[in-house]
């Protein structure tokens, strides 16, 4: 049994105003089964009659319903018998090989360590050698950046050191406790906090809090052309941007390894004291004698360092940031992972250096 078209009368102006709300009736028609357009009244159109009926002649290919066009004048008939249908043709996906992905992530990474590496570079002629230089344009903002990449950060950091040192001293006591090792406690704890806990951590939760202020600040400014608008007044934008974070995380960084390290090692006191019954002199005298001096340079040294990779990959995140809005957070969260990432591998370097 073949179903009964319903039949739609057309008005006598097709056009923009009216023609969606059309549309939207005629569509969902097509979709229940056949359609009948009466054009007996339509003597005019413009270019959203076009579309009008190319939509309703590809929803009915898609549906299998008969769209039929009924007691047009010949005018209209001729206009849509030479109106063309352009299809757009579906994208092809071509299926790539593991080597060509690897290749790409390759030279990707490569690339951005040679972009870290030349912000270094003029990082550090501009911060060393740059005061001398008399085509220098002279900019302040150092000290807001310590206060805003530093300072602000300095809470969390003794917090995040502290606890996680009170954990790994509190899961040690209980293994020194069985063996009567209480005493090696505190050389011990000492030396691994500032070995490695105090800088590893410190410039890990400096990648995620001030890092990612970096990488969305100069993001933001490369997204709306400021970055463009400073090259145009002729001010390098290294010199202004990135230079007085560099010096900023320079000075911060070693400053919050030594204090959270501090902090650590008065968390472990806590064990110390309730587990072991270990004075507070006793305690930091085993600290004192279990560390070598050298190892506070080498500290200072490796949150040196890590800072530095911190504020690089976020600065050269930022001003490579490309698009609109989405491409603030892509850059935010890259430098984060790519900052993680980098101090781990650089902590793995230095095991190998210094110890």
């Amino acid at each position: 049994m073949t179903s009964i078209a319903e039949t739609i009368r057309l008005p006598s102006r097709l056009t923009a105003a009216n023609s969606r709300n059309l549309l939207h009736k005629c569509k969902n028609c097509l979709r229940r089964g056949d359609l009948c357009l009466d054009g007996t009244m339509l003597a005019q159109m413009d270019y959203s009659g076009d579309a009008f009926f190319s939509l309703l002649a590809d929803l009915s290919e898609k549906t299998g319903h008969k769209l039929t066009l009924a007691h047009f004048c010949d005018d209209i008939k001729t206009h849509l018998k030479n109106l063309k249908r352009q299809k757009v043709p579906a994208r092809e996906k071509t299926k790539r090989h593991f080597l060509e992905i690897l290749g790409e992530k390759g030279i990707r990474a490569a690339k951005g360590t040679a972009e870290v590496f030349v912000l270094l570079n003029m990082s550090i002629y501009w911060s060393l050698l740059g005061p001398f230089d008399k085509g220098k344009i002279k900019f302040r903002g150092t000290a807001k950046q310590i206060f805003a990449l530093g300072s602000e950060a300095m809470g969390i950091c003794f917090l995040m050191v502290a606890l996680i040192c009170f954990t790994m001293a509190l899961q040690s006591s209980f293994m020194l406790k069985a063996v009567g090792g209480g005493s090696y406690l505190a050389s011990g704890l000492g030396f691994l906090i500032f070995a490695e806990i105090g800088p590893l951590l410190t410039t890990i939760i400096l990648a995620g809090r001030s890092g990612s202020s970096i990488a969305a600040e100069i993001a933001n400014m490369s997204v709306c052309e400021e970055v463009k608008a400073i090259k145009t007044m002729a001010i390098p934008p290294v010199q202004y941007l990135v230079v007085p974070r560099f010096i900023a995380m320079s000075i911060c960084t070693p400053i919050l390894s030594f204090c959270a390290s501090i902090c650590g090692c008065f968390a472990g006191f806590l064990i110390a004291f309730f587990f072991f019954d270990i004075t507070f002199t006793n305690y930091f005298n085993s600290i004192r004698e279990g560390i070598e001096p050298i190892l506070f340079l080498k500290s200072s040294i490796k949150a040196l360092v890590f800072g530095w990779l911190v504020t690089l990959i976020s600065c050269n995140k930022g001003l490579n940031a490309t698009g609109g809005a989405e491409a603030v957070g892509l850059a935010t969260t890259s430098s984060v992972v790519t900052s993680i990432s980098a101090i781990i591998v650089a902590d793995t370097c230095f095991g190998f250096i210094f110890y």
